[in-house]
């Protein structure tokens, strides 16, 4: 029989607790063994060390479910203090939560829709096919087409505040002091919007009805079958990322993958100010004749057109190479920068700011770059990203969080085309930024 699910503050808490003790005797046993055996066998331990700690993790994950396995997710794309152990097996975690039991699946749907799953449709599949971190997602047939209803699990919406606290102290055990105050925080506004199905569903038809790329497929929502915590779609054939690496496919079908990717990314941020911000692998599925399917709209972010004029013409003033002081004041616009004098502006960019834009614009500067043969540049990213906090962890908290979270999960999108071993071309994306700037009359590039 299932465990039921912990709700409560208490309840959740001693999950938590009781990870942490399991964890810290995890890690006093792998010291023990590595002040007892040779210096050759100690990397050994401290890798045995890892996996038992992940595994440990991911029992608690399976326990908790959904808020603690998006916060998991979110914290894999954003920052990687994890050692790469604990990131595969979080990774493997997001379709291996175990499901909650089918009588209490049938009881949700019935709060919400009014009636019972198999008075709804016309077949109803009681085992879910995925999970879908704040829920699980079953497959069904109706009005003669195959949909995927997912079904959110019970109080998570009140969990939200309750995991936060916890999950962060467990990070900054890991986290070495760095200052992750300000990813908890977007990490909890993005939480509250996800645990609305509602919002979702707005979400995944506004860029249903306004996206035009031929090759993305984005699944039909059926609003009359939609609430708060529980969602409609059509159902999308496909496979997984994973799946997809191991059909062996050319090099030709990887680049096509990132190439649809990488231009939609830049296609909805300008033409809708609007971007798809949860690169998990989970959320693309590998279609025949070369499509691409796009789902779980949760995580989406809407940006100020202010904001994208600066952040546009910034970006365009360094893959120009523009005079430097001019790149100093254009960040200190963006609140990247304090406001001071130009030579204290000056030395902050150069320690903190120009290793974070010579990272990001390294894609851009060339009209192709191939992630096969630069297969380490997530890995560089996120060390560029903790030397800067390790230099200034009073000051990282304050930059400008729109600015961060664009370039954060491009750097997410760019992990999935290292994974692809892909090769993209960049000059329809610096079309579209140069046709933005034109537009806002801004200096021509």
């Amino acid at each position: 029989m299932d465990k039921p699910i912990p709700l409560t503050g208490m309840a959740r808490g001693k999950v938590i607790g009781k990870t942490l003790v399991k964890i810290g005797a995890s890690h006093s046993k792998g010291a023990l063994k590595k002040m007892l055996l040779p210096t050759q066998d100690k990397a050994s331990i401290q890798s045995q060390t890892h996996e038992e700690t992940a595994k440990i993790i991911l029992e608690a994950l399976g326990e908790l479910k959904g808020v603690s396995v998006k916060i998991a997710q979110q914290v894999m794309l954003a920052l990687p203090f994890l050692p790469q152990n604990y990131l595969e097996h979080i990774s493997k975690s997001f379709n291996a939560i175990p499901p909650i039991n089918r009588a209490l699946i049938r009881k949700i749907i019935k709060q919400e829709l009014g009636r019972y799953p198999e008075e709804v449709f016309e077949r109803f599949e009681s085992t879910p096919f995925g999970s879908a971190s704040l829920g699980q997602v079953h497959k069904a047939f109706y009005q003669g087409r195959n949909v995927a209803i997912k079904v959110q699990y019970p109080g998570i919406a009140q969990s939200i505040y309750t995991d936060m606290g916890m999950v962060k102290f467990m990070l900054q055990r890991f986290a070495k002091g760095q200052n992750i105050d300000h990813l908890i925080e977007e990490i909890n506004q993005r939480l509250n919007e996800e645990v609305d199905y509602g919002c979702e569903a707005k979400n995944m038809m506004f860029f249903k009805e306004n996206m035009t790329h031929l090759n993305i497929v984005i699944p039909r929502v059926y609003p009359e079958l939609s609430t708060s915590k529980v969602l409609v779609c059509d159902y999308v054939e496909g496979l997984s990322l994973s799946d997809f690496l191991k059909s062996k496919p050319t090099q030709k079908q990887r680049n096509h993958y990132a190439q649809i990717l990488f231009d939609t990314f830049f296609t909805t941020l300008y033409h809708l100010k609007a971007i798809h911000a949860d690169p998990n692998p989970g959320n693309f599925i590998f279609m025949q004749e070369g499509k691409l399917g796009l789902i779980d709209f949760g995580c989406i972010k809407y940006v100020d057109h202010t904001f994208l004029t600066q952040y546009n013409h910034l970006h365009l003033s360094l893959i120009k190479g523009a005079e430097e002081d001019d790149i100093v004041r254009q960040y200190a616009n963006l609140k990247m920068i304090d406001k001071a004098d130009i030579v204290t502006m000056r030395t902050f960019y150069h320690e903190i700011i120009q290793p974070l834009d010579s990272l990001y614009i390294e894609i851009l500067k060339e009209d192709c770059y191939d992630f096969g043969a630069e297969h380490s540049f997530s890995k560089r990213g996120f060390e560029t990203i903790l030397a800067t906090q390790k230099k200034q962890t009073h000051s990282v908290h304050k930059f400008n969080q729109e600015y961060l979270f664009l370039n954060r999960t491009l750097l997410g999108y760019y992990t999935l085309f290292e994974q692809l071993h892909a090769k993209i071309d960049t000059r329809f994306a610096k079309a579209l930024m140069k046709e933005h700037q034109g537009e806002n009359n801004d200096a021509s590039y």
